[in-house]
Parts: C-alpha cells; sequence; structure tokens
C-alpha cells in the first residue's frame, strides 16, 4: 500500500471540504486552530459555496498536475529510469566512502592523539619515579645524618657526664680529707 505523502493529505482534506458544502468552510477554519484572518474573511465573503467552488477547483488543478506527472514518468524509458537511480545509488555509495575515509582518518588521529598521550603518561610516571627514589635517598641521607647526630650528642653528653663525675671524684677527695683533717 502506497503512503500518502504531505501533500496528497492536504488536497485530499480540501476535497473533502469541497464535498461537504457549506459545512466545509466552518470545518476548514476549525482544522486550521485559529480565528478568521485576511484569507478566512475572504473565504466568508465568497460564502459555503464559493468556498466550496474554490476547493473544487484546487483538487482539480492538483488531479491535473497529478496526472500530467504520472503520464511523464510513464513515458519515461524504462532503462533510462533505471540508469537514473543506478547513477543515484553509485553517488550515495560514492559519499558514503568519503565519509568512511574521512572518518578513518578522524579515527587514525585521534589513535596518533591517544598514543602521544599514554607515551607522555608514561614519561610522567617515570619522572614520578625518579623524583620517589631521589626523594627516598634524600631521606635516608637526612636520618643517616640525623642518627650521626644524635650518636654524636649522646658522646659529648656521657663525656661531660664523666668528666663532671671524675671533676667531682677529684674535688671531693681532697676536700673529705680537709675536712677530715679539721674536725
Amino acid at each position: 500500500m502506497k503512503r500518502a505523502n504531505r501533500k496528497d493529505l492536504i488536497w485530499q482534506t480540501l476535497a473533502g471540504i469541497a464535498v461537504l458544502g457549506p459545512l466545509g468552510m466552518i470545518l476548514f477554519i476549525a482544522l486550521s486552530g485559529r480565528w478568521p484572518g485576511p484569507s478566512s474573511i475572504l473565504l466568508w465573503s465568497l460564502g459555503p459555496a464559493g468556498f466550496s467552488i474554490l476547493a473544487g477547483a484546487g483538487v482539480a488543478i492538483y488531479t491535473m498536475l497529478d496526472y500530467r506527472k504520472r503520464v511523464r514518468a510513464a513515458k519515461e524509458d524504462p532503462v533510462e529510469r533505471l540508469r537514473r537511480r543506478i547513477s543515484r545509488v553509485n553517488d550515495a555509495f560514492a559519499k558514503a566512502t568519503t565519509l568512511m575515509d574521512e572518518l578513518r582518518r578522524d579515527l587514525e588521529a585521534q589513535q596518533a592523539t591517544r598514543e602521544a598521550l599514554l607515551a607522555e603518561a608514561e614519561r610522567q610516571q617515570q619522572l614520578l619515579a625518579i623524583n620517589e627514589e631521589e626523594a627516598e635517598k634524600i631521606r635516608q641521607i637526612l636520618t643517616n645524618e640525623t642518627k650521626e647526630t644524635i650518636r654524636a650528642e649522646r658522646r659529648r653528653e656521657w663525656l661531660f657526664f664523666l668528666l663532671g663525675f671524675a671533676a667531682s671524684a677529684a674535688a671531693s677527695v681532697p676536700i673529705g680529707i680537709w675536712v677530715n683533717h679539721i674536725s
């Protein structure tokens, strides 16, 4: 079954309106969904019969033009029609091929960009790993220096303690002897 196109539906509607006669104009205005404008005022002035005549004339003109189009199509050589259709199909395939080539080039460009970004990300990861290794080495150096500093401070504290102990022992023995001698 052939699908009706918009043009066919319009002319079928006008034909229906023409057949309805006096109610046709009211139906037309109701279907247009708006209050009477300049064109509707012209239709009102013609009256229902005039409107029906105009609608009938429109249907007749459309039918005549459609008939001429069909006669022209029937007179056309089937080989030429087939050749024209084949040409359209070939044009469509050419456009599709062009589009596919463009899409392929775009895809290749995107893949190249993706690969470049992945390479850059890998390089950044390597730099980050190197920086982490350097940071670890610096931390170890600082930790070793800190441990050595702590050991040196402990040795110095023990040295001061022992020197203080020796000095107090060295001073307390003669003082103790002197106190014992005085008492």
